[in-house]
């Protein structure tokens, strides 16, 4: 039983390591390693503005047997809906394009280490720009391995199941929790610009009619000298 549960331990610790020193937050916006010359693993989070009938593609190396998650999220612009298709370093097309408001890619091991291309379309939008927040994260799972071999204490007795699993599960809902924010919040500060500008646009309308209709009055019921001082009927 102490084989099993020491397996489990490393993974718990290759995890959180993971977490910590590769995955730093600069201003919520991206995630990049403390240590570039050691990079064990990627996770980066990056908008971007797409303009209309324009088409913008990102590519990310990723190694062997390393996990892959990939995420889209329409933030504003538009009917909030964009294409996203991944492609595999073997030009296999591993998500087909699709036109919707968010889409997710993942693989539990890749078996063939290359460019995966990650492509936002905005070309059925002919008017509307889009802005997308799009989410990368990748770990070399044989490279933590050794990493955690050399790091882990040798007494270690509590046994945990399956926390991996729970913890990555849990950071993607987080992560897909962020975006829904993300983009609730976008949503709002656009309605609440659009009634703004619509209430300024009915007060200006009202004002000039008020102002028009005045001026008529007053030129209806003005004196004419020519008519010997009666008032225009």
């Amino acid at each position: 039983m102490a084989k099993p549960q020491s397996t489990l331990c490393k993974q718990y610790v290759s995890l959180v390591v993971f977490l910590i020193l590769v995955s730093t937050t600069v201003n919520g916006e991206v995630y990049t390693s403390s240590d570039p010359s050691e990079k064990l693993g990627v996770a980066f989070e990056f908008k971007i503005h797409v303009d209309a009938g324009r088409e913008e593609c990102f590519y990310q190396f990723i190694h062997m047997h390393s996990t892959l998650y990939v995420a889209f999220q329409v933030m504003k612009g538009g009917d909030g809906r964009a294409g996203f298709s991944v492609r595999n370093p073997n030009g296999v097309l591993v998500l087909p394009h699709q036109w919707q408001e968010s889409n997710e890619y993942e693989e539990a091991s890749v078996a063939t280490p290359g460019f995966y291309e990650m492509c936002i379309d905005n070309t059925f939008s002919r008017f509307a720009a889009k802005l997308v927040s799009l989410y990368v994260a990748s770990y070399k799972k044989d490279e933590w391995e050794k990493y955690i071999d050399e790091l882990t204490a040798a007494d270690v007795t509590s046994s945990i199941q399956n926390v991996d699993q729970n913890i990555a599960t849990i950071l993607k809902y987080v992560e897909q929790s962020k975006r829904h924010i993300t983009h609730d919040w976008y949503l709002v500060d656009g309605n609440n610009r659009y009634v703004q500008n619509w209430s300024l646009l009915q007060c200006v309308v009202i004002i000039l009619s008020s102002v028009v209709q005045a001026f008529v009055l007053k030129s209806l019921f003005s004196f004419d000298s020519g008519q010997k001082g009666k008032p225009r009927a």
